[in-house]
């Protein structure tokens, strides 16, 4: 046993500071390198107001014939970032868990919209694959081409695509939500209208004009009607106007004699 200063010092402050263990401390670890946020090309502009506009759809909600996309003009919008993260202002959001939080990009330059993978792989698609429709529940005109290929899978490292008027569907890795372009988008190669949405056009504007005519003659019937009635009854008061003075000078004749 130990006596003396040191041994009594050391008893009564406790056992020895040497090697003794910190508190555990929290130490975030990064595999990967962040990458720096998107930036768009110098050269975007906005595109004309009211032209074109964004839809989305989930396919679940496709399948239901009353059910219509939601919709975000894309007035004085040169850009939009699509994504999961719910902290970047203005993103589109898109909660599937293979969306990355900075997924895609479009952007509008020189008179087109170009859609830019950033981050994951996006699908373009062909309209004809799905039953579209707008805001009020409308289907666009439809666009179709002779080439079987239908869809098309970009990467990061890949170029610009540009969208088109029947390639104009896309959707952000495996999610099941598709956004759309509704606006004039070029034409691309050999890319026609349906004849069968062409008819169905002809039909409809044929029925509107048929209802424009019946509802010209209603109006003119009514009108007729209208000024005939107004007529017989000003007829009407001016043979009761005659007749009444007529009784008036017989009476005035009567009381003379």
């Amino acid at each position: 046993m130990a006596y003396g200063p040191l041994a009594q010092c050391a008893f009564m402050s406790g056992p020895s500071p040497f090697k003794k263990k910190a508190p555990p401390g929290e130490e975030k670890k990064q595999f990967k390198d962040l990458l720096p946020p998107w930036k768009p090309p110098d050269r975007c502009e906005a595109p004309p107001p009211g032209s074109f506009m964004l839809y989305c759809f989930d396919m679940e909600e496709a399948k239901d014939p009353n059910a219509t996309s939601r919709s975000l003009p894309l007035d004085e919008m040169s850009h939009v970032t699509f994504g999961s993260s719910q902290e970047v202002d203005g993103m589109v959001y898109d909660g599937n868990k293979g969306v990355r939080p900075e997924h895609a990009a479009i952007y509008y330059m020189k008179s087109r919209w170009f859609l830019k993978a950033v981050n994951g792989p996006v699908t373009i698609e062909s309209m004809t694959l799905h039953q579209l429709k707008d805001s009020d529940g409308k289907p666009p005109k439809r666009y179709t081409s002779a080439s079987t290929k239908k869809m098309e899978t970009i990467e990061p490292m890949d170029a610009k695509k540009k969208l088109t008027r029947e390639f104009c569907v896309f959707r952000l890795g495996d999610s099941d939500r598709r956004f759309w372009i509704g606006g004039p988008l070029p034409l691309g190669d050999g890319e026609t209208e349906e004849a069968g949405g062409t008819e169905g056009r002809k039909k409809e504007r044929k029925e509107r004009g048929d209802r424009a005519e019946r509802d010209k003659d209603h109006k003119d019937h009514k009108e007729h009607r209208d000024h005939k009635d107004h007529k017989d009854h000003k007829d009407r008061d001016r043979k009761e106007d005659r007749d009444h003075r007529s009784r008036t000078r017989s009476r005035s004749r009567k009381r003379r004699r």
